[in-house]
């Protein structure tokens, strides 16, 4: 160091320090850091409340969410429906171009259930918005697609008082001349809704068939197929005019209508109508059953195969007691298991699913309707207005609105058409066709290649020769080879499997009861050939495949039936709780000791003609059920033991039950109550095979003081076992049926005594 105090340059004086290597960090990546293509693919997966959660977290979401369409035309409303607070959420995706946004808010305007109006023009407010949602939903759909909204607005509408569906009717009819754009679909939409109405009418239809030639003119192919089906008949008698009719038939054909493809391909599959060489003729057909691939359905979602077998073979029981077609059981089905492929759906609520689906077909297919309030009262009051409401949003949303789809019957129609059959033998086809909709593993085939191997086994059964004839592997495209294996285990499925049973060991078998009638020639009591001489017929070596039994366990069939609890459904705080005064009551059949203990008095049905479209005349304004006159009719209780036996011997469903106590007498007589509420009849307990019936006059029976264990009794009627007859008995009736209440938590508790038009139906 030299003086001064400074130091110096040196190694000894000053010793640079060592230099450290630091770690350079990777740059974290967040969700910010993605390209913007990436991070609205991202968005678009999500759900409206996540949507909202990420929107407030950056501004740069912010902006992207707000500024990009495409993520509000592609978020999900899954579960979710239309409220006070929710509005304006659905409101702005459905402006944007969300579909299950704008179908939901249009159903919700429509029944007036969610969006909390004021009663003063709720007809009209609803109307008006609900027919701007509509159109909305409609415009979002592709132009070959079958327009859909004329179901929710298909007449007769309420006769009483402003009805929203006629409001919703004139908005739209407004609105064909304002959008061009979707001019064709409404117009479609509006002339459906007029073909509906009586046939006096012939004002309506006229104007139904105005309306289709201009959506014709506006490009709207399904308008163009329906009036080419209502000229057809005019077309026949002359050659050179049918000629051109087909031709243009094969034009509508070879634009994507699919209707027009299955009406030409039976056409083709019975003759040569074009004039055409065998083989292009053979082609047309086998064009249709290449449609096969696109209609094929998948296999559904977290659901056991004993779980839609029950659920099936409950809208069996309900197509035949109101006396639906066939086809509207299969699109129902299809309704269903197309869902199922694309959503899960808890084990309390498939059995609404399968309702809703059901009420939204037959107004797609049938001329007769299930009426909402009618399918409520189908699943025992187990689920509310409200949300069968809301499962026919959530159905409607998931499908795209494509209801009908081809399916088992089109293509078993056109294979009829090419080999027909005995009439018998036709019974038989068509009874296989709806065991196969019972059984989860006949839905993965295609349903064109399923069809074939129905109509090969069909043949076989009844030593059709020869069994497989080369035009239908020409038309088809399927060989013998290619439908043997499929063959045996349709056979191994609906023949020779033991038919599952529900929960009270009571065998399923909907389908087997409804082909037992003479209609059917009782087909179903058929014996069938056994397993060995099928493989002797089919020339191929006995060997049984492998088929999983549907055996569903005690407790999960329990679980299945049972009613959801109050605890386990949605309830929104907007939800309107008065519904519970529009919900029939189902009914029980009595016990044979009971109807021989009350004679013809009980003799009431509920008759399904009456049911019409009530159910759904305008539910939101109010409509009260019609009066009827009660008397009252005391049997004084019994006081010594020996009578006390006797009159519980003949309350019980059970011959050899006796009761020696008063505790005893309760005990029976709960048996007794339960054993009309579940008759013998396959799938779910509300559901009888008898008919149902309209409201009359009816006739209070007090027979004997229950405990409160059974339910509470009014507190101005006598205390006592009630039950409600009619004063008259209808003609041609044979069930004997009686109407109870259903006390479940969740159905809405008692009917409001302060409704002075309402029967007021006693607890037990």
């Amino acid at each position: 160091m030299k003086g001064g105090g400074l130091h110096c340059h040196c190694s000894k004086c000053y010793s640079i320090p060592v230099r450290k290597r630091v770690r350079k960090r990777s740059p974290s990546l967040t969700l910010l850091a993605l390209p913007e293509e990436v991070l609205l693919c991202v968005l678009q997966c999500l759900s409206a409340e996540d949507l909202l959660s990420i929107r407030a977290v950056h501004s740069q979401l912010r902006d992207i969410v707000d500024n990009h369409s495409s993520v509000w035309a592609r978020i999900s409303f899954r579960d979710t429906w239309p409220t006070h607070s929710t509005l304006w959420l659905f409101e702005r995706a459905a402006e944007k171009g969300n579909f299950e946004a704008a179908i939901k808010l249009g159903i919700a305007y429509l029944y007036n259930e969610g969006p909390l109006l004021s009663d003063e023009g709720r007809a009209d407010v609803c109307g008006r918005k609900a027919s701007h949602f509509f159109s909305l939903a409609e415009g979002l759909r592709p132009s070959t697609a079958d327009p859909f909204i004329w179901v929710f607005i298909r007449p007769p509408w309420s006769p009483s008082g402003s009805c929203c569906k006629a409001v919703v009717f004139d908005h739209l009819k407004n609105e064909c001349d304002q959008n061009k754009e979707i001019r064709g679909p409404l117009l479609h939409c509006l002339a459906r809704v007029l073909q509906f109405f009586e046939v006096s009418e012939d004002e309506k239809h006229s104007q139904a068939l105005s309306m289709l030639e201009q959506s014709s003119m506006a490009g709207c192919l399904q308008s163009s197929y329906l009036l080419w089906d209502l000229n057809r008949k005019t077309n026949i008698s002359d050659p050179g005019r049918y000629l051109q009719c087909v031709r243009t038939l094969r034009d509508y054909a070879a634009k994507g209508c699919w209707e027009a493809q299955l009406t030409l391909a039976k056409l083709c599959s019975t003759g040569n109508p074009l004039g055409l060489e065998t083989k292009a003729c053979t082609d047309l057909v086998t064009q249709f059953f290449g449609l096969s691939n696109a209609a094929a359905r998948s296999d559904t979602q977290g659901i056991k195969d004993s779980m839609r077998y029950i659920l099936v073979d409950w809208l069996v029981e309900v197509t035949t007691m109101k006396d639906f077609s066939s086809l509207t059981l299969h699109v129902t089905v299809g309704c269903v298991d197309r869902y199922l492929a694309l959503r899960s759906v808890p084990k309390a609520y498939l059995q609404l699913l399968g309702i809703a689906c059901m009420v939204i077909c037959t107004r797609y297919v049938s001329k007769e309707i299930l009426t909402i309030r009618e399918a409520v009262w189908l699943t025992d009051n187990t689920y509310k207005y409200e949300d069968l409401v809301r499962m026919m949003g959530e159905v409607v949303s998931v499908l795209q609105g494509k209801i009908r789809i081809p399916n088992l019957l089109d293509f078993g129609e056109v294979l009829l058409s090419l080999l027909p059959l005995e009439r018998r033998t036709n019974h038989l086809f068509w009874y296989i066709c709806e065991l196969s909709l019972l059984y989860s593993p006949l839905t993965t085939p295609p349903p064109a290649k399923l069809a074939c191997a129905i109509l090969l086994l069909t043949r076989a059964l009844h030593h059709y020769a020869p069994i497989w004839p080369s035009q239908v592997v020409n038309c088809t495209g399927f060989s013998k080879e290619d439908l043997v294996p499929l063959c045996l285990q349709l056979y191994i499925i609906c023949f020779s499997q033991n038919v599952p049973t529900d929960y009270r060991h009571v065998s399923l078998t909907g389908v087997k009861q409804r082909f037992e009638d003479e209609a059917y020639q009782c087909i179903s009591k058929e014996k069938v050939m056994d397993y060995k001489e099928l493989c002797q017929m089919l020339a191929v070596p006995e060997e049984k495949p492998e088929v999983e039994p549907l055996s569903p366990s005690v407790e999960e069939s329990c679980t299945f039936l049972a009613s959801p609890s109050s605890t386990s459904k949605r309830r929104d705080d907007g939800m309107r709780t008065n519904r519970g005064s529009f919900m029939a009551t189902p009914t029980a059949e009595l016990s044979n000791q009971e109807e021989t203990l009350l004679g013809d008095i009980l003799d009431w049905s509920l008759d399904t003609s009456c049911s019409g479209y009530e159910g759904d005349q305008e539910e939101s304004e109010g409509e009260k059920d019609a009066e009827s006159s009660l008397i009252s009719l005391q049997l004084h209780p019994m006081v010594d033991a020996d009578s006390r036996e006797q009159h519980c011997r003949a309350l019980s469903s059970d011959d050899d039950s006796l009761c020696e106590t008063d505790q005893e007498l309760v005990e029976n007589t709960d048996q007794c109550i339960s054993s009309c509420a579940n008759p013998p009849s396959s799938g779910y307990s509300s559901v009888s095979p008898s008919s149902s019936c309209s409201s009359s006059s009816l006739i209070a029976c007090t027979f004997k003081n229950l405990t409160s264990s059974l339910g509470s009794v009014s507190a101005n009627a006598q205390p006592g076992f009630r039950l409600l007859v009619p004063m008259q008995c209808p003609k041609g009736t044979s069930s004997k049926q009686v109407k109870r209440k259903n006390k479940a938590a969740h159905s809405g508790g008692e009917v409001d005594k302060s409704d002075g038009d309402s029967v007021g139906f006693l607890s037990l």
